[in-house]
């Protein structure tokens, strides 16, 4: 299929254009984001936004097999495809992919996937013979300046070059952190014509590449900066959903070690059971079950599993509520 390029799909959308399976490939997410928001703005109430570690085969069957009279078509955004895929059972692959070629105009289906590169193997093989190939790459460093100058220049503000190009390598190439930033800052120079340096200085964060098992790890130690570096994760690289599951699976992971021991079964034969291969992994492990009681470790599981229900039942909103959770568990 041929490949459209995301950006050029934004700028002159038409739904009624598109495939009926579409798989959006890339790490641009403030693009994949916009295009999102176009659909919601043309289908409304049809739209189901999906996240793919919660969805089964069985929904998506279910919402393509349904339709109202007065729908024009069901629409689906699946992010995270890889977290759906991982989930899916190898004899239930076939099904999925004849799930695909079955979806007709005007149904729609979005996969959202956050490969760099178009895979090789399947279902990828397969769904590029009949699906629409949408790409979102990075924007090239030339493409950055220009995307941030526009939109200085359009909220009616000057800047010169030089500080034009000292604001943009504080986002390292990131759109979806840039616009946040840029957001801030015409906020601040709201009755000033022109932004200096100064201004950008004053209220502009530069991105930091923060790796997310430094986070994990200061948020069992109960290290307060575990709060700092998690709500930089959420404002650059990660969703509160990745970070919650990295936590349930290492609270589960810690539980599941700890009851073995005590009931005698030999380290190394836990560590087998838990496929925990590494010398680093392992002393890890057999540290956090040290400083955490039974009792506790239940008790942060139980808290998370609250938390994921007030955000997906009650749609408590999802960034804000993380965040709580994450400063309750670290205060202790």
């Amino acid at each position: 299929m041929t490949e459209i390029k995301i950006v050029q799909l934004i700028k002159d959308f038409n739904i009624n254009e598109l495939q009926p399976v579409n798989l959006v490939i890339g790490k641009e997410e403030l693009l994949k984001k916009q295009l999102s928001d176009k659909l919601k703005a043309v289908k409304g109430d049809d739209i189901h936004i999906l996240w793919g570690d919660e969805t089964s085969l069985n929904e998506l069957e279910e919402i393509f097999s349904s339709s109202s009279l007065f729908s024009d078509g069901n629409v689906v955004v699946l992010w995270d495809f890889e977290g759906f895929l991982k989930n899916l059972k190898k004899d239930s692959q076939k099904k999925f992919l004849d799930l695909l070629r079955k979806i007709n105009s005007p149904d729609r289906l979005f996969l959202m996937s956050d490969k760099e590169k178009f895979p090789s193997k399947e279902p990828y093989k397969s769904i590029k013979e009949f699906a629409g190939i949408i790409v979102s790459p990075p924007l090239s460093p030339k493409g950055f300046l220009l995307s941030i100058k526009k939109k200085i220049e359009n909220s009616g503000k000057k800047i010169d070059e030089k500080s034009l190009l000292y604001l943009s390598k504080k986002f390292k190439n990131d759109l979806f952190y840039a616009k946040q930033e840029i957001e801030k800052l015409l906020n601040y120079v709201a009755d000033k014509d022109e932004i200096t340096i100064d201004d950008i200085d004053a209220v502009v964060i530069p991105k930091v590449e923060e790796s997310v098992f430094v986070f994990i790890d200061k948020f069992f130690n109960r290290d307060p900066d575990a709060v700092k570096i998690f709500i930089n994760l959420l404002e650059t690289t990660h969703h509160p959903f990745e970070i919650q599951s990295l936590i349930l699976n290492q609270l589960n992971k810690i539980l599941v070690f700890k009851t073995l021991l005590e009931e005698g079964k030999p380290l190394e034969s836990i560590y087998n059971q838990l496929n925990i291969k590494s010398p680093a992994q392992k002393g890890t492990v057999r540290k956090l079950a040290s400083m955490l009681t039974k009792d506790e470790i239940i008790n942060m599981i139980k808290r998370l599993y609250q938390l994921e229900i007030d955000q997906k039942v009650y749609y408590r909103d999802i960034y804000d509520s993380s965040v709580d959770y994450i400063i309750e568990m670290v205060n202790g």
